[in-house]
């Protein structure tokens, strides 16, 4: 009996201490919860009241090729400064490297919600990293607006403040696919790598080409191992046993350079499609004679013949000696338009400015118009098509082309 009471006791002991210890749990949970609550609605606060300067965050892989997305946002926030600021205010970028990881990216974003002071943030640029803050970002009040992460994922998850001013990968998808039937393209082969972005980008391309009577004669994948001789061999097959018109490469560099010049060492000769990652210098430098007649979509042509482009590429030249790309283009976009949208507004509350987001028509940027639908994603642009042509991207056709 002393036994069995001592277990009783024991047992007793135990099950109050579990208690406690859920207990503490839950409290620190629920105030944890409380003082993270508290940040969104201190941000309010601060936003609505402050006459100070207006601080938005830049986040995003700034030591690789995302670098001249900086440096659109610095030349811009520079020049509204210069110009008098936003609501008599001026503007300053609070730059975050998140090192293209997802690990980082997080903890970047942490560091910029818990600053009270930070209304915005433009980032990131790599789709992964930007679907995995975007909830941070939403949770913790701040408006998010990225430059270049193309995914569809990113403004499917519900979020109200969460946007981009790319077009997604859907549209991509379907522009190219649009373009190859307009060119007379019967029969495509796609060959894509083993990736969320570019499996997105082949599927779109395929549905929307078995809609505009295009062949797809054959589909491969391919993963971030592959080395020469395998994709030597792959094409081998398709020289073999297929006649494609043109071939579909979805992918990213650097790798996708070395597709390239193994499609031309197999005998094609045929335009290569792909999307906005190839369009980048680097693919010329990396595939070199091979590149010519690849075929990329761009969002930006820096010899466009429109005056708020060729000022826009001037005053670039000038400050960081070479011409922009899209990357750059993208960046001053975002700047120029969060400060359009606190001026129309008359506010820098994170909440008001998604809100003028979302109603503002035919904003003009250097990368074209900007109107926003519901799910924040910027809607209805359309894309350059660009060639390599003696070894430069050249313009081969213009937006707004209608599909046959």
């Amino acid at each position: 009996m002393i036994r069995k009471w001592i277990l009783w006791s024991l047992f007793a002991i135990f099950a109050v201490f579990c208690i406690v210890w859920l207990t503490m749990l839950v409290v620190s949970a629920v105030k944890n919860d409380s003082m993270r609550r508290g940040v969104k609605e201190l941000r309010t606060e601060r936003a609505a009241k402050s006459t100070g300067p207006i601080y938005i965050g830049a986040a995003g892989g700034w030591d690789s090729i995302y670098k001249p997305i900086l440096d659109g946002i610095t030349m811009a926030a520079d020049e509204i400064n210069k110009s008098g600021g936003v609501l008599g205010r001026p503007i300053i970028i609070v730059p975050k490297n998140d090192n293209s990881s997802i690990v980082t990216g997080m903890k970047m974003a942490q560091e910029l919600s818990e600053n009270i002071d930070v209304v915005a943030v433009i980032g990131h640029p790599n789709s992964p990293v930007s679907i995995a803050v975007s909830s941070i970002y939403e949770y913790y009040g701040l408006l998010m607006l990225s430059p270049l992460s193309s995914n569809p994922k990113l403004t499917r998850l519900g979020h109200k403040l969460v946007f981009r001013n790319i077009p997604t990968d859907v549209s991509v998808g379907e522009q190219l696919a649009q373009f190859a039937a307009r060119k007379g393209y019967k029969k495509v082969a796609i060959y894509y790598l083993q990736e969320d972005y570019a499996r997105e980008l082949a599927n779109i391309f395929e549905q929307r080409s078995g809609e505009l009577g295009i062949s797809i004669v054959d589909r491969l994948p391919y993963d971030a191992t592959y080395k020469s001789q395998n994709f030597s061999n792959d094409f081998s097959l398709w020289k073999k046993q297929f006649k494609p018109d043109a071939i579909l490469l979805a992918g990213l560099l650097p790798q996708a350079a070395e597709c390239i010049i193994q499609i031309r060492k197999a005998g094609f000769d045929i335009p290569i499609l792909s999307g906005l990652s190839l369009d980048n210098e680097t693919l010329i430098s990396s595939a070199g004679r091979d590149a010519e007649n690849t075929i990329v979509a761009s969002s930006f042509d820096s010899d466009a013949n429109r005056p708020e482009v060729a000022i826009f590429k001037k005053a670039y030249q000038a400050k960081y000696g070479v011409a922009p790309n899209r990357y750059a283009a993208q960046g001053y976009d975002a700047t120029r338009l969060l400060a359009h949208v606190m001026q129309k507004g008359g506010s820098t509350v994170p909440a008001k400015m998604a809100e003028t987001l979302r109603s503002i028509k035919d904003w003009q940027g250097v990368t074209g118009s900007h109107t926003f639908n519901k799910l924040g994603d910027v809607e209805g642009k359309p894309l350059l098509m660009k060639v390599v042509k003696n070894g430069r991207f050249q313009v081969i056709e213009l937006p707004g082309a209608a599909a046959k």
